[in-house]
């Protein structure tokens, strides 16, 4: 996608004073990122996204919240049109019908579009192509030969990755647990695994055709016994409890289920003993990617609302946008929002190409996903909260999408292990950091020395 000249469409200025910044808007939409960066496919692929989102999302979007509050009719109407477009297969390998369309930056631009309308309806989609990713990227034949063609059909067929744990938290995240924090137990028996343990939040549970379960083998084998087994629903000795009743996001689903004796072929295990570990860390290190580029995508959809108010706001005869205290509030968000897509952008590309940046799941990659993701979720949080200050009680009308988006941005900054857990990732980028680092004068003050 060429970038537009400075006076066509959106892009530049016609004329000068207020007459010309209401003749057009001055951004240039094609270069909120570094479009080079973006193979010309993909540019059409993210442009197509736009295209969708304003005119099949922004329009309905107040419905959109409205139907997650019933039957879900309208968001599944969405999300149709979607696979339609082909967007449901478009993760598999070019063998199996995909556009093998693997690259992080691409989602992440593409999940940018989506955040400023309605972030959550695309995570039934979105979260497919998360649970399917190990075992694309093993190659296992008998995972793909099996369900592939079910995501390349004309209706929506849902996957799940099942990590979260009632008991755990964040365990699960913690690469120095080594496993050690999955409690969800696969046991080989012949040619089968069998499955036993809960799960809790994870996105699409309860509408899911297959989960990609992230379960332990054995604790004392530390990421040798890290498996990623796949279950297909329905099945004997899987059952599900509730949907969660979240503030926001409420167009994604997310429940607690149990898995008693559930039992699946051998092949069904992503790839092996350390690959799995490997698989999971990597798709760790894609999902906090994905999450800053969403976060971003919020902070846009905020940001358009409050100039588009600040624009048609009249205070002491001139439009609240043209005030000083107002334009500062909507520059700084500007500058949040640019830096935090420049952070993703960056981090994707690195992630994208481990020939020229080390392995995708180093913990220099681990550190510099983790990094945009806490500084986009944190930005957004901010934004949002500036674009209803900037609207007053406008902001958190709920006949307005402001207040929404800002809800919608909470769960982001939570999951995923949270900024807490986030910043512990972040430092490991930067010196050999280890939660259960050996402290002599520790041990020494237990056993009553001195020292």
């Amino acid at each position: 996608m060429a970038a537009r000249s400075a006076d066509a469409g959106s892009g530049g200025a016609r004329g000068r004073g207020d007459a010309g910044m209401r003749a057009a808007d001055l951004e240039i939409l094609d270069n909120r990122y570094m479009w080079e960066l973006v193979a010309p496919g993909d540019r059409l692929f993210i442009s197509m996204i736009r295209d969708f989102v304003d005119r099949e999302v922004m329009p309905i979007r107040r419905q959109l919240e409205e139907s997650t509050r019933g039957d879900f009719s309208l968001v599944r109407e969405v999300q149709q049109k979607l696979v339609r477009m082909g967007f449901q297969k478009a993760f598999l390998p070019a063998e199996y019908g995909g556009w093998n369309l693997t690259a992080a930056l691409t989602y992440c631009l593409v999940l940018d579009e989506f955040g400023r309308g309605e972030p959550a309806c695309v995570a039934a989609l979105g979260g497919g192509a998360w649970a399917m990713r190990p075992a694309v990227f093993a190659g296992n034949r008998r995972v793909l030969d099996d369900f592939a063609h079910r995501f390349c059909g004309d209706e929506l067929y849902v996957a799940c990755f099942a990590m979260t744990e009632p008991s755990g938290g964040c365990n699960i995240e913690n690469v120095d647990l080594h496993g050690r924090g999955i409690h969800t137990r696969a046991r080989l028996e012949g040619d089968e695994w069998v499955l036993d343990g809960s799960k809790v939040w994870p996105t699409n549970s309860g509408i899911s055709d297959i989960y990609c379960v992230v379960c332990n083998t054995d604790p004392s084998l530390g990421d040798e016994g890290i498996a990623l087994i796949y279950v297909p629903v329905p099945i004997e000795g899987f059952s599900f409890g509730r949907f969660e009743d979240k503030a926001g996001f409420r167009a994604s689903r997310e429940g607690d289920f149990q898995f008693d004796g559930v039992r699946v072929p051998r092949e069904y295990r992503a790839a092996g003993p350390g690959e799995d570990a490997e698989l999971l860390h990597d798709n760790l290190i894609f999902a906090r990617l994905f999450s800053a580029a969403w976060a971003v995508g919020i902070a846009q959809g905020a940001f358009d609302d409050a100039l588009a108010f600040a624009r048609e706001k009249v205070v002491a005869g001139r439009p609240l946008c043209q005030h000083s205290l107002a334009a500062n509030l909507l520059a700084d968000m500007a500058i949040d929002i640019q830096v935090g897509r420049d952070s993703y952008v960056n981090a994707a590309y690195m992630y994208d190409h481990p020939e020229s940046y080390g392995s995708r799941v180093s913990p220099q990659m681990l550190s510099r996903s983790t990094l945009t993701k806490v500084f986009c979720s944190d930005m957004a949080v901010r934004v949002t909260n500036l674009a209803m200050e900037l609207m007053g009680d406008a902001g958190g009308d709920a006949s307005y999408h402001v207040e929404k988006l800002w809800r919608d941005n909470k769960i982001i900054q939570l999951w995923e292990g949270g900024v807490q857990l986030g910043k512990l990732d972040v430092a490991r980028g930067y010196y050999r950091y280890e939660q259960f680092h050996p402290n002599s004068l520790y041990e020494r003050m237990r056993g009553g020395g001195s020292g």
